[in-house]
């Protein structure tokens, strides 16, 4: 899946949240956000009571509730990744090095600590009785750090968001070395172009020169047969008469 799809996804992805934590859903929407779920995909909150009925909410609606920008705001800082040694060495991406261009607020229990805690479950565990044992851990890390499923699904959200716009500039950053170097294949196709017309030129003035030089090496050559005493290859020298055929006896 391409990074804007996935983001796109990721956005649009409702999580349900009591209603005692969170606030009543709101319709209302900066606009503009091409992350944004369609109005006509929301669940609007409408139980009589009302309570503790959970409350589902876009995962792009969660992040601009919390302090931080929204998934929209995220933006890589491109003059820290100018030089992309900053984040690529060899063959590995330094994903923190993304991370802090996009100057993300720092997490006390952010989504990394989070895959390393669901890769320590059982995978045989039901998905629910996962997601229980999760609510669970966090109910009392969030205690001590103040860590909770929302702080960490905003996490994994914005940091989503830097590396799609860290993938945009480098689209951008591609097809700027790209022009370049095309433009100086075609620079240096026109100097082997020309090249190669020099060098045929050169062979067919050599094949000239070396035409009229016989030429005129042969009437050269005519004068010093004229005087020769050679036999035979001189068109000047007399020609031997063959002797008469004699029947055989």
């Amino acid at each position: 899946m391409s990074l804007r799809n996935a983001m796109r996804k990721a956005a649009g992805l409702l999580i349900e949240l009591p209603a005692d934590e969170m606030p009543p859903y709101s319709s209302s929407s900066d606009g503009g956000n091409e992350f944004e779920l369609p109005s006509e995909a929301r669940l609007p909150l409408d139980s009589p009571s009302g309570a503790h009925r959970p409350i589902p909410k876009t995962i792009d609606e969660l992040v601009r509730e919390a302090n931080g920008p929204s998934l929209d705001e995220v933006k890589v800082d491109e003059t820290q990744l100018s030089g992309t040694s900053s984040a690529i060495a060899g063959d590995k991406i330094d994903f923190a090095a993304i991370y802090r261009a996009a100057n993300l607020p720092q997490s006390s229990f952010g989504a990394e600590q989070m895959l390393e805690t669901l890769s320590s479950l059982p995978s045989e565990l039901p998905l629910e009785t996962r997601r229980s044992t999760v609510k669970a851990m966090m109910a009392t890390l969030g205690k001590a750090t103040g860590a909770t499923p929302e702080s960490v699904v905003t996490d994994a959200s914005r940091k989503l968001a830097a590396l799609h716009s860290f993938a945009q500039f480098m689209e951008r950053k591609t097809a700027d070395v790209t022009a370049k170097a095309e433009a100086e294949i075609t620079e240096l196709e026109a100097q082997i172009d020309a090249k190669r017309q020099s060098i045929q030129a050169a062979k067919n003035e050599l094949a000239k020169v070396t035409r009229g030089c016989e030429t005129e090496s042969d009437k050269l050559d005519d004068v010093l047969e004229f005087f020769s005493l050679d036999l035979g290859p001189s068109k000047y020298a007399p020609q031997e008469t063959q002797p008469p055929n004699h029947p055989t006896t």
